[in-house]
């Protein structure tokens, strides 16, 4: 019962802050406590006025108690001392009541009800006040709204009206719908967009306006979407206005120093194309030109714009992009980008502590990257790492190594043969080439992993794709004692077949989607799956040429084994957003793996394993499972992998303090094998009971946010175990700090 009553003191203790909260309040003045908006309008429930508003108390941890405020009345008046700046630092203020500022925000809520088109909305504030705090609630009573009756849009040009009709309506103001001003104003900045990407470069939505017509004796309007009456009256205006506009001259600078360039310029012209470079340049005119999908001589497109940004912003070798365009004498527009590279040199050094059940470690990694080597910003990356572990007790210490290094190049074109240079432009791909060698020294083998691919990456309409189109793995063990021989490579063994020299050719496609955009302060989902096989192609060719198999009844390449398998993985995680500063987290996870064919289980690489800190964290990383398999005390991280992996988790996120930010989690899940292995009893994947056998934990964290990246520390604690003997044992009632309880430090959010 000790972790239950750290739970409960934990809990005493943020309540307790509350008190003295109005220390640093003076006499003749008030504490904002809270803010509450009483909504009655479905449209603009309370989560979508509250930005309106033009004052807010501090803030509160889930509700409940203002730490950021306890911290800094629990300062003294004495500033000279650091811990009275440190506790104001990290602390809040205290949010003095304003009423200006209570009626600007009544006024803010009916004005943005009004663009919501309840013109008749009333707000009513009403002030509660105890102990000198106040609490403000905003009530809100929308009344009969204003919907729209008839919507049109009437432009005196023919081919402009025509390519608006032929456009998607869903975003168009609907008849029935409400007079919202957002709406409107997101079709006029639509329209303008709309004929900017069919050509009409000087078309923006200024020159369009909206007529209203009330005059029904009813809550619903006409709607006219016209030109402003300033262009009608002028014709060479809406010539302008009117005419498609085509590119002439596009000129790319890769210069130093474009304002005053110390030296000789030199000109390249190429495909219609003119680059300016000085003998300081950074890039190669050829990628340049690649790169750049506003082509001379073409109908401008304000989308290629647009895809012209991102294709450049997108090389590491660049820092950032300008595009401009001026007139030129022929009337053709001429357009000007503006290349600034990046630092193009970086060195990394990374240093950790590891903790393996009590065997400590620690590894070194050095690597370096130069993101564009040939000029072409093409991004060479090279690095080793090395690391070492004790394990065993004091007195019988053995030595665990690991050394690799790896090397790989991106190149920023997407490498697809038979394809045309407009089709690569436009996928706006990358091809990577990489190879890594990695040597394991263990007490009980050594091992080396040797690896070499080739992959694309490209984003479609949102989506991101990557395609392994070759990835070669080979493992060679050139020793491992006999003990260890005995256990896993025994003729009956089903594992055996992971700690021998293996091959592995696999290809595979992974597809990854977000609907979240730039502002953070709303809900979105992400999408996550992977698909991968391996040794069909080897397979094919063995069967074709009547290839012999080996004692194990498999076909050999180079004299060893070829893995032969497929897999799936599928990850959803939706972010529900209450305020910025609090958001709840699910996540669900599913993997399944086959082996088949040249194989009869998976490569230990290739295996799932849970527990850990992306996982259930009341278990240590791979130390759960597989279904019931029950742990012998030993590490045993071979038998406790499998082919079926299931991840569910809820977890809250909340701002507490300074950097600081808390976590509250539960998590469920458990891995399985496909097939059922005589060395992991229990671990069989039974439709009838897995669900028996998922296990579950519940806990907390604390994370440091450092804005480019987010230290997190999770403690865990076991709820249901599944490979537990009787009930009382699976159900977690009496806990332990020492069997119970699982500690991850790791970098970057769970899921």
């Amino acid at each position: 019962m000790q972790i239950h009553r750290f739970i409960l003191f934990a809990c005493a203790t943020i309540l307790l802050t509350a008190c003295s909260l109005t220390k640093y309040v003076p006499e003749n003045e008030r504490l904002l406590s809270r803010t509450t908006i009483k909504s009655n309008v479905p449209e603009a429930p309370s989560d979508i006025l509250e930005p309106f508003l033009q004052q807010e108390p501090n803030n509160y941890f889930l509700s409940l108690a203002r730490i950021e405020l306890a911290f800094y009345s629990a300062s003294g008046e004495d500033t000279s001392k650091w811990i009275n700046r440190w506790l104001r630092q990290i602390g809040e203020a205290p949010v003095l009541y304003d009423t200006t500022l209570t009626r600007n925000s009544q006024e803010q809520l009916e004005k943005q009800l009004g663009n919501k088109g309840y013109l008749h909305a009333k707000v009513n504030v009403v002030e509660k006040e105890r102990k000198r705090q106040v609490k403000i609630t905003y009530i809100v009573n929308g009344n009969e709204p204003y919907t729209i009756h008839a919507y049109k849009i009437e432009i005196p040009d023919d081919t402009i009206m025509s390519i608006i009709k032929e456009r998607n309506i869903l975003n168009t103001p609907r008849v029935g719908g409400l007079f919202d001003v957002d709406i409107l104003a997101e079709e006029r900045e639509n329209v303008a967009k709309l004929l900017r990407r069919k050509g009409y470069f000087y078309f923006q939505k200024e020159a369009l306006s909206f007529t209203v017509d009330s005059a029904l004796n009813s809550n619903q309007v006409d709607i006219l979407l016209g030109m402003q009456p300033s262009y009608l009256v002028n014709d060479s205006l809406l010539t302008r206005l009117f005419t498609k506009t085509e590119i002439g001259t596009v000129t790319i600078y890769d210069v130093s120093n474009l304002i005053a360039p110390t030296t000789k310029l030199d000109t390249v012209k190429s495909e219609g194309f003119v680059v300016i470079r000085d003998e300081k340049s950074n890039f190669t005119p050829k990628m340049l030109i690649f790169k750049t999908l506003i082509r001379p001589n073409s109908i401008y497109n304000e989308r290629l714009v647009e895809r012209t940004y991102s294709s450049l912003n997108s090389l590491q070798a660049i820092k950032y992009v300008d595009i401009s365009f001026r007139e030129e004498p022929d009337g053709k527009m001429g357009c000007n980008i503006v290349v600034t590279p990046a630092k193009v040199h970086s060195v990394s050094l990374d240093v950790e502590g590891t903790n393996s059940n009590g065997d400590l470690g620690m590894g070194m990694g050095v690597s370096y990257q130069n993101k564009n080597i040939f000029k072409g910003a093409e991004a060479f990356r090279i690095g080793v790492h090395g690391s070492y572990e004790a394990i065993g007790k004091l007195g019988d210490i053995k030595n665990s190594a690991e050394l690799g290094g790896s090397m790989s190049i991106n190149l920023p074109i997407f490498l697809v043969p038979f394809t045309s240079n407009d089709f690569k432009r436009k996928m706006g791909g990358t091809t990577e080439f990489s190879m890594s060698y990695n040597f394991q020294q263990r007490p009980e083998y050594k091992r080396n992993i040797a690896n070499a691919g080739m992959k694309y990456a490209w984003r479609y309409r949102g989506t991101r794709f990557t395609l392994d189109v070759i990835d070669i793995n080979y493992i060679y063990l050139p020793w491992m004692t006999t003990a260890f021989k005995e256990q896993y490579l025994k003729p009956s063994s089903s594992v055996r077949y992971s700690y021998e020299d293996h091959f592995i050719m696999r290809m595979g496609l992974g597809v990854s989607y977000s609907n979240r955009r730039n502002s953070v302060a709303s809900n979105f989902y992400t999408l996550r799956g992977n698909i991968s096989t391996a040794g069909n192609i080897l397979y094919g060719i063995s069967s074709a040429i009547g290839q012999s198999k080996n004692a194990d009844n498999q076909y050999e390449i180079f004299n060893i084994a070829y893995s032969q398998y497929v897999k799936g993985d599928f990850d959803y995680t939706y972010n529900h957003y209450f305020n910025k500063r609090n958001r709840l987290v699910f996540h669900s996870g599913i993997g399944i793996a086959y082996p088949y064919g040249n194989a009869t289980i998976l490569p230990f690489e290739e295996r799932y394993f849970s527990g850990g800190a992306n996982s259930v964290r009341g278990w240590s990383v791979r130390t759960l499972g597989p279904g019931r398999y029950v742990n012998t005390g030993a590490i045993d991280y071979m038998n406790q992998s499998g082919d079926i992996r299931l991840d569910l988790n809820l977890e809250a996120r909340f701002k507490l303090f300074w950097m600081f930010e808390g976590a509250a989690f539960i998590d469920a899940g458990n891995i399985w094998t496909i097939k059922d292995y005589e060395e992991q009893e229990g671990g069989y994947f039974q439709l009838n009971e897995f669900y028996k056998q998922i296990a579950c934990s519940y806990g907390i964290g604390l994370r440091a946010d450092f804005d480019f990246f987010v230290i997190r520390f999770d403690m865990g604690v076991k709820l249901f175990e599944p490979s537990g003997a009787t009930s009382n044992d699976r159900w977690r009632t009496e806990l332990s700090w020492k069997n119970d309880v699982a500690f991850h430090f790791a970098v970057g959010y769970p899921f």
